[in-house]
């Protein structure tokens, strides 16, 4: 592939009319343009053709859109122009010349930059594309830092935080990036703030930071936040958070608060709860009672969850039997899908529990296979610390079959070559 540079818009436009054999007659007649006009564009007397004249100009020699936008934004100063261009862009999905447009947008000096940056964040804001909002709002994180317009810097570091925190397989920094925003959170809206307070709280407990999400879940319920589920989700993840960190009575104050809401998952997630508080307490016959009760009739959202609260009371009492039935059920809770990094979390963690069943019931390899699948899927949800505690279960198996002991050599190995393999 030959690659041609042309250092203006007129030079673009007389190449591709010699590559097509054309002359300038022939192509004012084809455009409808006058010969002399053609000739001025050509050579740069006509600084700025209109986007009417050049996309005539473009249809009849083929030139390719973004080829000839490219060379013609470096001339366009008018931003509704610009803005028209930049819609037809987003279609094409061409993230270089959709940046380039941008910045010449935020560039413009027929406009107050204030209004330009509102303007261009509120189209950002409508893109469905997540790599292309970022791109844009990282680059009026820099023009805003840059200008000192703190408004639209805030927000537009909140808003690549929120598309940040989806790769689950860097959960721990894009949190650091996300509480570093704490501190302008002045340039936000009350409803602003209960968003990304309840995010960075709800992001804290999936990496286990139970205190931490606690201290965000609070600010969050300080805040506003007119979205009903965003509200109960807020509650309940620091109830979950006071539960880990073994303050039970002020998770008991977050339950009671919780169970407040209508909402159809929070019949479940209650009942979950409040037999993780009997367990915490030592009372394992209501927590049992209470979970088998529910799983029957336990709904896609919180089954797994009940599933292994039942699991880690019956490895407790070393009730091995009622884990062999639980088991023959994982087809149902395993069909569903789980795409949230607690959710993910809690899959892993059956994994975990599953292997500690074949280890008590002389299964090792099982075991270890399960194990493994464990630790796989907390990586992939950045929690390292738990996949190292399970790969250290697995080293620390003790065996005296000599088949048994190559076998998880091998298995071990395998699992480290492949992230090796991945980075």
């Amino acid at each position: 592939m030959i690659t041609t540079t042309y250092s203006s818009l007129g030079e673009l436009i007389r190449y591709h009319r010699k590559q097509s054999v054309m002359t300038l007659t022939k192509l004012s007649k084809l455009t409808n343009i006058d010969k002399a006009n053609l000739s001025r564009i050509e050579s740069g007397q006509i600084r700025r053709p209109t986007l009417v004249t050049i996309q005539k100009i473009r249809c009849i020699l083929n030139i390719p859109y973004e080829e000839m936008i490219n060379k013609y934004v470096e001339i366009e100063e008018r931003v509704e122009v610009l803005f028209n261009i930049l819609d037809k862009l987003l279609e094409r999905k061409n993230l270089s010349i959709i940046t380039k447009v941008s910045k010449k947008i935020l560039q413009s000096p027929t406009e107050d930059t204030v209004d330009l940056v509102k303007k261009l964040y509120g189209r950002v804001e409508n893109i469905e594309e997540s790599s292309i909002k970022l791109t844009l709002y990282q680059l009026i994180v820099n023009y805003s830092r840059a200008y000192g317009i703190m408004e639209y810097f805030t927000k537009c570091l909140l808003q690549a935080y929120l598309i940040e925190r989806d790769d689950f397989s860097k959960l721990r920094s894009t949190y650091s990036s996300g509480k570093n925003i704490i501190e302008f959170d002045e340039f936000l809206t009350s409803e602003e703030k209960g968003v990304m307070y309840y995010k960075l709280s709800v992001h804290a407990y999936n990496l286990c930071l139970f205190k931490e999400s606690v201290e965000m879940g609070e600010k969050a319920m300080g805040a506003s936040i007119f979205d009903i589920r965003i509200q109960a989700n807020t509650i309940q993840a620091t109830c979950n958070s006071y539960y880990y960190l073994s303050n039970y009575e002020q998770a008991r104050k977050y339950l009671d608060q919780y169970k407040e809401f209508s909402l159809p998952e929070v019949k479940d997630n209650v009942n979950v709860l409040e037999a993780m508080l009997h367990s915490a307490n030592g009372n394992y016959q209501m927590a049992i009672s209470l979970l088998k009760k529910n799983i029957p009739s336990c709904g896609n959202n919180a089954l797994l969850h009940a599933v292994n609260e039942l699991i880690k009371i019956y490895l407790q009492t070393h009730d091995l039997s009622e884990i062999t039935e639980l088991i023959e059920l994982e087809d149902k809770f395993l069909s569903i899908p789980y795409v949230t990094p607690f959710k993910k979390a809690e899959l892993a963690l059956y994994y975990k529990l599953k292997g500690d069943y074949f280890l008590l019931t002389g299964r090792v390899e099982e075991g270890v296979d399960c194990y493994l699948e464990a630790a796989s899927r907390y990586s992939k949800i950045d929690l390292t610390t738990k996949e190292s505690e399970c790969l250290r279960q697995i080293m620390n198996i003790q065996t005296n079959k000599h088949d048994i002991i190559i076998s998880i050599h091998n298995k071990l190995g395998i699992y480290y070559d492949e992230k090796v393999r991945k980075g």
